[in-house]
């Protein structure tokens, strides 16, 4: 089983550490799957997040100082009070089923974003909005970078490079948010064996660096999503039968 953990999450870095999402996206569904704990899918998910976010934000060059101050302001809040709940009412929530819908709507939504007019002309009000329903998303169910990505390049105007500078800020919060809040109100804790796949980022991110400056971003993203849509689909049906 350790074998298999591993495999998914060298695969899940791979996809992470190329177009900054990916790694929380697909594996919160997989895990869960495989019947993990939430709480335990963020003590295997959340370090390996916080350590790409933390490389990519180091080596950018370029950083978006408006979406960083509204990020904090906007989503944090929404998204601990969101943390608070789950924490609390873990045992009450079909987390299969309520995350098999979130990832069908997020991918319909990202594959048909420009059909989207509240996310075409984003003003101050809607960026507001949207950085509050990321947040909210994020914390009941670690999939809101989904919209985080469609808000990300919407705002950067599809500047590979500035939206993912931006969507590694808001990992790079939100997990270490995420960790302090797991550390200090549950008994959920990190083990030596989670710990360990942060080495596996520093061996996979900077070979994949080639990788993401050939891609074309907008093909490999619509890849992405048509496939969680699928992976959705799979998980509803699943907890219907």
């Amino acid at each position: 089983m350790l074998f298999f953990e591993a495999l998914i999450v060298i695969i899940l870095i791979f996809f992470q550490s190329i177009f900054g999402i990916g790694l929380l996206l697909f594996g919160t569904p997989t895990f869960l799957l495989l019947g993990y704990n939430f709480l335990d899918v963020l003590n295997i998910l959340l370090p390996i997040s916080i350590s790409i976010s933390a490389i990519q934000l180091f080596l950018s060059k370029k950083k978006n100082k408006k979406f960083e101050y509204n990020f904090n302001l906007f989503c944090l809040p929404f998204l601990i009070l969101s943390l608070f709940f789950i924490i609390n009412n873990l045992s009450k929530i079909n987390f299969e089923l309520y995350v098999s819908i979130l990832i069908i709507f997020f991918s319909i939504l990202a594959l048909n974003k420009n059909k989207f007019k509240f996310i075409k002309n984003l003003n101050l009000f809607k960026q507001r909005i949207i950085l509050i329903t990321i947040g909210i998303v994020h914390g009941f169910s670690n999939l809101g970078g989904s919209l985080l990505a469609i808000f990300s390049s919407t705002i950067n105007k599809d500047d590979k490079n500035m939206t993912r500078t931006c969507i590694a800020y808001s990992y790079l919060i939100t997990g270490v948010i995420q960790i302090s809040i797991l550390y200090l109100f549950s008994d959920s804790r990190i083990s030596i064996v989670n710990l360990l796949y942060i080495f596996l980022v520093f061996l996979i991110y900077i070979p994949s660096q080639k990788v993401f400056a050939s891609i074309d971003r907008k093909k490999f993203s619509n890849f992405l999503n048509i496939i969680a849509f699928f992976y959705g689909v799979i998980i509803l049906i699943k907890n219907i039968n």
